[in-house]
């Protein structure tokens, strides 16, 4: 009787371990189906109406700044430190042509004296603000934006509506003063 009890023991025993790891392996198996569910599924409905593609294809704010140098060097090359400048422009919307006047601010900081020397009109970057979902690229020669720009000379850019309607602007420097 003692070892039909003992042998009755040790096969539960088994059996309750295997019961155990058996519902460990269901338990992680639905969260893992629950997760993959959750991943594939979206919110969106089909059929919803498209909206209208935008038309726009405007310049509506150039900037312009200076790029240098500054004394501050990570993994042994020097931290690049921007300058903005002053800009005043004014928008002829009809002939799609941006007058500029650009003036180098006075120096403070990183931008010393010496710095505001080197600032020449051949040698700016310029970003802009244009319409909502329109792109903008250089034509004519123009350098791409972001690249050190020559503005002795106009700028021109296209500018690509969402529905792809393009429109050519030109931007041109009317004054440069580094006072």
């Amino acid at each position: 009787m003692i070892i039909t009890l003992n042998f009755y023991l040790k096969t539960l025993g088994g059996n309750l371990k295997y019961c155990i790891m058996k519902r460990k392996i269901k338990y992680i198996s639905t969260c893992i189906l629950l997760f993959v569910v959750t991943l594939t599924t979206s919110c969106l409905k089909k059929g919803l109406e498209d909206y209208p593609l935008f038309d726009s294809n405007e310049i509506t704010l150039v900037n312009a700044e200076y790029r240098f140098n500054s004394t501050d060097i990570r993994n042994g090359q020097p931290v690049v430190a921007y300058q903005p400048l002053t800009v005043t422009q004014t928008v002829d919307q009809a002939n799609s042509t941006i007058n500029v006047q650009i003036t180098v601010p006075a120096a403070s900081g990183q931008f010393t004296a010496a710095e505001k020397a080197k600032v020449v009109q051949n040698k700016l970057w310029f970003y802009m603000n244009i319409s909502t979902a329109a792109s903008i690229s250089p034509t004519g020669g123009t350098p791409t934006l972001g690249d050190p720009t020559d503005a002795t000379k106009p700028l021109k850019y296209v500018v690509t509506a969402a529905n792809g309607a393009n429109r050519v602007w030109t931007i041109n420097i009317t004054s440069f003063t580094n006072n």
